[in-house]
């Protein structure tokens, strides 16, 4: 069997050390959708919130981007000649601004980060089905689990056996936002969950039992799988 690659940061992060580091104070903007940015920015550490502002001004949350992160990637990869999403940092933020053309360069010079990055990639795309995944659900209760089984996944921290913390202060409206629920449907099953033992909430952090979880949705496949 092949070995997994693994991201591996370090390279990049002596590589950004190169340039100013700002900080950058939570609920920022960092790029607007349809801006055309001026240079790639390196995520040092703290997080950031993707997304888009639907037609009757309701937020429609993408995703979240942690430490290491480079943004926007669309643009960094000439896949779109403009941010595709909103980009706002979502806790307080380190940040570098890097040319894109410096940032290419030092990534097509070097194979070992050019894997690495594939490796985030991956963990990335398969992110975003599960994120799908947790949109296709046709009951409340099932999107609120699955999205919660992705966020585990992406950012998880084991703080007992089974038992994973989200590091992410996340609001019932922003966890609605992200599966397309009411904040009050969101905040009814988010009750249940805590009854049913799969939910606790310390220092306004959620903690998932991941096994009652995995069988209450029926899908072990997931159980195993590493982001």
């Amino acid at each position: 069997m092949a070995n997994k690659l693994q991201f591996n940061p370090e390279t990049l992060r002596e590589f950004s050390s190169r340039y100013p580091t700002r900080l950058i104070k939570k609920g920022r903007p960092l790029f607007y959708q349809g801006e055309i940015p001026r240079s790639a920015l390196f995520i040092r550490s703290g997080v950031v919130k993707l997304y888009n502002i639907s037609a009757s001004g309701e937020e429609k949350i993408v995703g979240y981007e942690g430490h290491d992160a480079m943004l926007p990637s669309e643009w960094l990869f000439n896949r779109s000649p403009v941010s595709l999403y909103y980009c706002d940092t979502f806790i307080d933020c380190e940040v570098c601004s890097i040319p894109r053309d410096d940032l290419m360069d030092f990534i097509n010079s070097n194979q070992d980060l050019a894997l690495s990055l594939l490796d985030r990639y991956i963990s990335m795309y398969i992110g975003s089905t599960m994120h799908l995944h947790a949109l296709e659900q046709l009951r409340s209760g099932d999107k609120l689990l699955h999205i919660l089984q992705y966020l585990v996944l992406r950012f998880g921290k084991e703080v007992s056996k089974n038992h994973y913390q989200i590091p992410l202060r996340l609001t019932h409206q922003e966890i609605a936002n992200l599966v397309g629920l009411t904040r009050e449907t969101v905040s009814t099953e988010i009750g249940k969950l805590k009854k049913n033992g799969v939910l606790a909430i310390k220092d306004v952090y959620y903690i998932v039992d991941v096994d009652k979880a995995v069988r209450i949705l029926g899908e072990s496949d997931f159980s195993d799988l590493v982001l």
